[in-house]
């Protein structure tokens, strides 16, 4: 899978996994409060990451710009992940 070499990507789901194990383990332990933090600090870096590659995408044009911005800030860390899966490079399907 070509997302498993961008760190972007990768931080996504590390972000995510952390926020899921702390969701699970903060009933029973007070560690999962902080892994849980872990994820959600993550999650965040990875959604500043993802609006920023929207922006800087030079083979997107104007309009297709507007509706991953759309996408990503209305849906943080999914949206990010869906431009990830979704966005592909030059003369491939980019919507």
């Amino acid at each position: 899978m070509k997302n498993l070499s961008r760190p972007a990507f990768i931080l996504a789901m590390i972000g995510t996994a952390l926020i899921l194990i702390g969701l699970v383990a903060m009933p029973h332990y007070e560690l999962g409060t902080y892994v849980m933090y872990a994820g959600f600090l993550l999650a965040g870096i990875f959604w500043i990451w993802a609006i920023l590659d929207v922006i800087s995408a030079n083979d997107l044009k104007y309009y297709q710009k507007m509706f991953w911005l759309i996408v990503v800030v209305s849906v943080p860390v999914m949206g990010g992940l869906l431009f990830y899966i979704l966005h592909q490079h030059a003369n491939k399907i980019v919507t």
